[in-house]
């Protein structure tokens, strides 16, 4: 691949990535949130395998076509492919009923956050979409934010930011206690809105 094919594609998409598996070679653009949606929702209704197929299928932009096609070539890739979930934790900040949510120079005020507001939320998500019950959430509780919490695509916001909603949704911790002579007990902590469980691994340099 030419230096000038590269330059091309950083001026088209923002960033470049570049998976290498062997002697194959793939270049991959930056996921948006749109991507994350069909690959998430893929895995919800058909497995990992569906959701690895849509991510390399959309990102791809040049390189070498067995990655895609070849099993034992796309095995390899779609594991490397859970690099883009690697992101800035958020920082939140307590403010009196809120919080301030911080994810690198952007900020964002939420309020406390109500059963009502996820019920609602989650009525805005009949067909359960991947990540669509985040966005309606946050668009209920968000009191104040920065311009940069406008682009819904831009998941190096999104990510952070949705991660960051559940960790104010699941802050108490429950004790269930048996009642019985022996007395014991479960500590558990509340579900997450269809949060999709990634593992991280190491990163891959972007071109």
């Amino acid at each position: 691949m030419t230096q000038k094919q590269i330059q091309e594609w950083k001026e088209q998409y923002g960033e470049v990535y570049l998976l290498p598996v062997e002697d194959k070679t793939a270049y991959l653009r930056l996921p948006k949130m749109a991507d994350f949606k069909r690959a998430f929702t893929a895995l919800q209704n058909d497995g990992e395998i569906a959701f690895g197929e849509v991510m390399l299928n959309t990102l791809f932009i040049g390189g070498d076509e067995d990655i895609k096609t070849v099993d034992e070539y796309f095995f390899a890739a779609r594991k490397e492919l859970k690099e883009f979930f690697i992101y800035d934790d958020a920082e939140i900040t307590p403010d009196g009923n809120a919080s301030i949510i911080t994810i690198g120079e952007a900020k964002c005020k939420v309020r406390i956050i109500g059963r009502d507001d996820i019920k609602i939320a989650e009525k805005k998500n009949p067909s359960n979409k991947a990540f669509v019950t985040q966005e309606k959430l946050f668009e209920r509780i968000c009191v104040e934010k920065d311009d940069a919490f406008n682009d819904k695509e831009n998941a190096k916001i999104r990510f952070p930011l949705y991660q960051a909603i559940e960790k104010l949704q699941n802050k108490k911790v429950v004790t269930i206690k048996k009642l019985s002579t022996r007395r014991s007990s479960i500590r558990m902590t509340p579900q997450p809105l269809s949060w999709p469980n990634i593992s991280t691994l190491d990163y891959m340099t972007p071109t």
